[in-house]
């Protein structure tokens, strides 16, 4: 797709395959060591084109959202927020009442999703034993929140 070019119409649905998941997440420079299927997973496509994911990690009334990423060259058409707003409204239905991520570089867009920072120490202790906490996320990356 060229710059300027209008977006095809993008649809959301639940992930299929991790492996293609796993794929765009590489691409985009995220972790995919502790990807597995307890993870729900939404994507967006274009067509048979995986656009983006976004994916939560359930722990009873509360989850973690993770995963998000979208391809490069559909990054800026508003993908990202559509998928968090999927997501959201699952865990919603699904009676989770609290999110929290973890972030390297994108605050300012969680942000706009009313998700705000908060002490990583003060992480519930289900969110601090995730591979994502212990591992996978430099102690650089900002801890947010939102009530659902």
């Amino acid at each position: 797709m060229k710059r300027g070019e209008a977006a095809p119409a993008v649809s959301i649905a639940t992930a299929g395959a991790l492996e293609e998941v796993k794929a765009l997440l590489a691409r985009c420079g995220l972790p995919t060591a502790d990807i597995h299927d307890g993870i729900l997973f939404v994507v967006a496509r274009s067509g048979s084109e995986l656009c983006g994911s976004a994916g939560a990690e359930l722990f009873g009334r509360m989850a973690l959202l993770r995963s998000v990423a979208v391809h490069p060259q559909w990054r800026g058409k508003g993908i990202g927020r559509s998928l968090c707003g999927d997501l959201i409204a699952r865990l919603r239905a699904a009676g989770v009442q609290r999110a929290f991520l973890l972030t390297t570089d994108a605050q300012r867009f969680f942000a706009t999703l009313r998700f705000s920072v908060l002490q990583r120490g003060s992480l519930p202790m289900e969110i601090l034993g995730t591979a994502q906490f212990r591992e996978l996320c430099p102690q650089t990356a900002v801890a947010m929140m939102r009530d659902l």
